[in-house]
């Protein structure tokens, strides 16, 4: 038996068991929380080790009916994984695309034309466009810069013509899979039911109009914490305080926790059960401030976060961050602003976590090294 063939039996058995191992965890980190980055890899990672499994588990049928395969072909196979994992999710992406294309142009019809409205599409055409120079880099690698110039032949370039087109693909799956498990775990924190056993709802501050109102994102945010303070008092007897939370922006006539109390108050709150926050200037800000306000009453109050659905997983987050065992819960918001302000999220999400990104690149970069030394010395390359 070949050392292709033992590796061909090996990998996929190797893969099942990281996969399940990941599954594992990923399960315990979700009955922990569900606001933590690591929920957002593991997905990923099960994802794409998944695909790798079955194209691995695919090749060993074929390996048996045609009596083994080749060392080169199992490196080909394991070189080319990454582009057709990236190919593959093209035409999902593309899908998506159109779809996020489609809600924005709803959005832009009933909002306006600016550019935080037509976030989806340029972020649609950032995806196909990157995606599109990526395979052209890694085509003109070999068609117009190594072959042309007769240094195909060359032992360090020839590596290189490996390498670097591999580390670009694999960094684009990367990012896919995180989208993906960023869209799973959004829809799941989106779901989410708090226990009803909480002292204190953290209202999450978004624009008011010029009157001093509040637009329907925050109305929903606003009536959904109203609405969970009934059930826990229905259910168990038990009141909440609310903390509304937002400071006064450029061109608002008060701050938005203020506008929020005025809302509050007249729905029936009574005024000591309304501490508003009133300097934040974002979502890190309405935690932490809001945090301090309850810390001085009760350190070791539980707490819950209201938000609008697609804001659901980032704030969750930075609840975390903020060191705030919070639940959350999502307010409803129109269709059309869901898949503008997910990606918007998303975007956030990465912001948030350079170091991983790094972290994984590094690591990449090491892989497609080792890869790409390991074919040119077995003579794959």
């Amino acid at each position: 038996m070949t050392v292709s063939n033992i590796l061909l039996i090996c990998l996929p058995a190797v893969l099942i068991i990281c996969i399940t191992l990941m599954c594992i965890y990923l399960k315990k980190s979700l009955k922990k929380t569900l606001y933590t980055y690591k929920n957002i890899l593991l997905l990923g990672g099960i994802l794409f080790f998944s695909v790798l499994a079955i194209v691995l588990i695919k090749c060993l049928i074929t390996a048996v009916f045609s009596g083994g395969v080749t060392n080169i072909f199992l490196f080909r196979e394991i070189i080319k994984f990454p582009k057709r994992f990236s190919f593959y999710a093209v035409f999902f992406m593309i899908a998506v695309s159109v779809l996020l294309g489609v809600s924005n142009i709803a959005l832009i019809r009933h909002e306006g034309m600016r550019l935080h409205n037509a976030l989806s599409i340029v972020f649609a055409l950032f995806y196909i466009g990157g995606t599109v120079i990526i395979y052209i880099i890694s085509d003109l690698l070999t068609k117009k810069v190594f072959i042309p110039r007769g240094i195909y032949t060359d032992s360090l370039f020839l590596v290189l013509n490996t390498v670097i087109p591999l580390f670009l693909v694999l960094m684009l799956c990367y990012f896919e899979c995180i989208l993906v498990g960023t869209a799973v775990m959004g829809y799941k924190a989106s779901r989410e039911v708090p226990t009803y056993d909480r002292d204190y709802i953290i209202i999450l501050g978004c624009s008011i109009d010029k009157r001093g109102g509040l637009l329907p994102l925050l109305k929903g945010r606003v009536n959904r914490a109203i609405r969970f303070a009934w059930e826990q008092e229905i259910a168990t007897g038990r009141p909440m305080k609310y903390v509304p939370s937002g400071g006064q922006g450029a061109n608002e006539i008060m701050s938005e926790g203020s506008a929020m109390e005025l809302y509050l108050l007249t729905r029936g709150a009574e005024s000591y059960e309304v501490l508003p926050e009133k300097k934040s200037a974002n979502t890190w800000e309405n935690l932490c401030f809001s945090k301090k306000i309850i810390d001085e009453i009760n350190p070791n109050a539980k707490v819950v976060f209201a938000t609008t659905n697609y804001h659901m997983l980032r704030s969750g987050i930075l609840a975390r961050k903020a060191g705030l065992d919070a639940q959350g819960i999502a307010g409803d918001t129109k269709w059309y602003f869901w898949p503008n302000g997910f990606i918007r999220e998303f975007f956030g999400i990465l912001a948030m976590n350079i170091k991983s990104h790094i972290f994984t690149a590094t690591v990449l970069a090491v892989v497609c090294a080792v890869i790409g030394v390991a074919g040119y010395f077995g003579n794959f390359i």
